[in-house]
């Protein structure tokens, strides 16, 4: 069992260790016997109710960085009624009115008689607290002691409502200081959610990293991979993300043991500040999808409503926009596997976030409908060939999390005024829908991204609000080759498709079928004997030539129609 030294611990043992050999007692001096019970640090106002009494407490300032004076005035109050040993500080970064709160806290200094030290900028805090836990307990109790310590200082921070958006900087910066290292959060695709200044925001896993024990029992994976600044990534699984990496680059020095529990503590708060945030999200998220789905669907009864809504979203009521619809076809998915569906669908999401500035987004069950603000001057060939760029990347994005995935895009017309985006959402779910059909049109195979002015006459035929009447535009031969019973239909269906495309030449469709000349002439023969098609008849030809598109566009709307 560790047991406290019986010699007691003064302040005045303290400035004789190394760390504090250049160290100022600018107040305070009568209280230099003070015994010293603990040490903590000030990286939040509200760690003064996580004080016991007789700690040295450890402060930049920073915490008290943007409070006014009155409010420092308080903090200093609270103060008195804890039995503090010493207060240690170092000045080096920016704290508004700092000369005026130093004057403050030596006037509470000399008024109660507890030390005020300052020490050099570059001495670390985590050297002084070592220092101090050694000289209190042994190492067994100095690692539950120091895990507590900054446990409740990452909790303050965690907890703090000051915190804003830098909640997760702000434990990074804590967490730097603590083990004197550069630190970075990042997801799951590698992304940078958060970094100290010194810190690397690109991250690359070798193939070599390796595992490895921290010293201290864990439920995080740790692993090492070293180059010319070695880094120590801790993978941590996340309820709501597949999991998040902090990086500590070791540039300043190797860390121990001590650095982990750091870490660990830290990584406690950083989970509590991801919830907080992913909660926050969802909930704006939820409201977006709301509000997008009421203005795409010409839900909106009032220009009155209308102008609250957008202003809601944060778009310009006048301004132009147009609406693409984005979703992935995965072949490898169990029928109803509605988790692994959300999951890829908040996958997509991310990556488009990524790739298109400034969008607003809905996420549905299996498509993300997005409104995209326009460049009035922008040609539609340079949007053509940006949109495809952007399917792209969001494709090798969703390939790194799942390679059986294939996004694909409908994109509609441009709208001016928020009022007409329901024209625009229905033109690109049209278009969305003649993705899969549109490499009936190409040799090229099908696009990843349509437009629906690219559609051309098939532009008429989506209007049709009872797929079954797509029939009609399908030539009665060619309905006959479709309800061909036997084996050997499928066959026919493709060789008619691919003569069509090599321009009716047998050679050239027996290369691309590899089979032999002989075979691919029977099959042309067989197909004008079921069909009755003239291929010397340049319109009839083109008839079938659609009709195998509308046939295409049959199946997807509804697989067992045929």
């Amino acid at each position: 069992m560790a047991v406290r030294r019986k010699m007691g611990f003064s302040v005045n043992d303290l400035l004789l260790a190394e760390e504090l050999k250049d160290a100022k007692i600018l107040g305070g001096k009568e209280g230099l016997d003070r015994q010293i019970k603990g040490v903590t640090i000030i990286e939040a106002p509200d760690i003064v109710k996580f004080i016991n009494g007789g700690e040295v407490l450890l402060t930049g300032l920073y915490a008290f960085r943007s409070c006014s004076v009155e409010e420092f005035q308080k903090y200093i109050n609270e103060l008195t009624k804890k039995s503090v040993s010493a207060l240690i500080m170092k000045r080096g970064r920016k704290v508004e009115n700092a000369d005026i709160k130093i004057e403050l806290l030596l006037e509470f200094a000399n008024t109660h008689g507890i030390p005020v030290l300052e020490v050099p900028f570059e001495i670390s805090f985590r050297d002084i607290m070592s220092r101090i836990m050694e000289r209190l307990f042994n190492e067994e109790v100095t690692r539950l002691k120091y895990f507590k310590t900054t446990h409740d200082n990452f909790a303050a921070l965690a907890l703090s409502p000051d915190s804003g958006n830098r909640g997760a900087d702000n434990i990074l910066d804590v967490l730097a200081k603590l083990i004197h290292n550069p630190v970075a959060v990042f997801n799951q695709n590698l992304s940078c959610l958060a970094a100290t200044e010194d810190a690397a925001r690109v991250l690359t896993i070798s193939e070599d990293a390796r595992t490895f024990e921290p010293g201290i029992y864990s439920s995080y994976t740790y692993l090492r991979q070293e180059g010319e600044e070695p880094q120590c990534l801790i993978q941590v699984k996340m309820s709501f993300r597949e999991k998040i990496y902090l990086v500590v680059t070791e540039r300043n020095q190797a860390l121990d043991v001590m650095d982990f529990i750091a870490a660990e503590s830290a990584i406690t708060a950083l989970r509590f500040e991801f919830s907080r945030q992913y909660a926050v999200t969802e909930l704006e998220k939820k409201f977006q999808n709301d509000i997008m789905h009421n203005i795409l669907n010409g839900k909106i009864h009032s220009i009155g409503e209308l102008q609250k809504n957008t202003t809601l979203l944060g778009v310009d009521i006048n301004g132009s926009y147009r609406v693409i619809v984005f979703g992935m076809a995965n072949e490898s998915m169990t029928k109803g596997d509605f988790k692994a569906k959300v999951k890829d669908t908040n996958v997509l999401s991310q990556a488009i976030v990524h790739y298109i500035k400034d969008a607003k987004i809905q996420n549905d069950l299996d498509k993300i409908v997005v409104i995209q603000a326009v460049d009035k001057e922008q040609t539609q060939e340079e949007y053509r060939r940006e949109i495809k760029k952007i399917v792209e990347s969001v494709q090798e994005d969703v390939s790194m999390h799942n390679k059986h995935l294939k996004v694909k895009a409908g994109v509609g017309k441009v709208v001016d005024g928020i009022i007409h985006l329901p024209e625009s959402f229905k033109e690109a779910n049209e278009a969305f829908m003649f993705v899969d059909v549109a490499g009936e049109l190409s040799e090229e195979g099908s696009p990843q991204a349509m437009l629906f002015s690219d559609l051309g006459i098939f532009k008429l035929l989506c209007q049709l609000e009872d797929p079954s009447m797509l029939l009609e535009y399908v030539p009665e031969g060619l309905q006959k080759l479709y309800n061909y019973k036997k084996p050997q239909r499928d066959d026919l269906i493709v060789t008619l498709k691919t003569y069509l495309d090599r321009n009716q030449n047998l050679s050239k469709t027996a290369q691309e079928l590899y089979v032999h000349y002989k075979t691919a002439a029977y099959r042309i023969e067989k197909i004008t004997k079921i069909t009755g098609i003239d291929f010397d008849n340049a319109n009839e030809v083109l008839a079938v030539r659609i009709g195998l598109v509308v046939y295409k566009m049959i199946e997807n709307y509804n697989k067992d129609f045929i």
